[in-house]
């Protein structure tokens, strides 16, 4: 397995990664913001190949001073062989290169296999925090 920095013509064959993966898809999932993702830190969103193939992906983020995780997502046939874990260490190597002391993951409540994942990494739920949210509209 090899782990590469997302290219905008991988955008396709990802998105369709994120839905086999059971994903959500949101509006901030079209491409043209993933572009603007692309323009603050390309170097936190990532692709797994397997044989020239995209077998997962996630999108870190940095606010400057956490690290954020969203969108981590392995091809069912491809999960439990630690190509999750292993984006999931990239990606948190690169943070804390850029100075990040915690990072946080973006997990649905009713998502229990991710859940368990990330508890299984390490990462810890944080009963006394909710998150809130706003769409923003022009």
């Amino acid at each position: 397995m090899k782990i590469r920095e997302f290219r905008i013509e991988d955008y396709p064959i990802v998105r369709d990664l994120w839905q086999t993966a059971g994903l959500t898809l949101r509006p901030g999932d079209e491409l043209e913001d993933v572009k603007l993702k692309l323009q603050r830190d390309p170097e936190l969103f990532l692709v797994a190949e397997q044989n020239d193939e995209i077998v997962g992906s996630i999108i870190g983020g940095w606010d400057g001073r956490r690290g954020w995780i969203y969108h981590l997502a392995v091809k069912p046939q491809y999960q439990r062989k630690r190509i999750g874990a292993n984006l999931v260490q990239e990606v948190e190597k690169r943070l804390l290169a850029k100075g990040a002391k915690k990072v946080n993951a973006q997990v649905y409540k009713w998502n229990e296999r991710s859940s368990e994942f990330f508890k299984a990494i390490g990462y810890e739920t944080q009963p006394d925090l909710i998150m809130i949210g706003k769409r923003l509209r022009k």
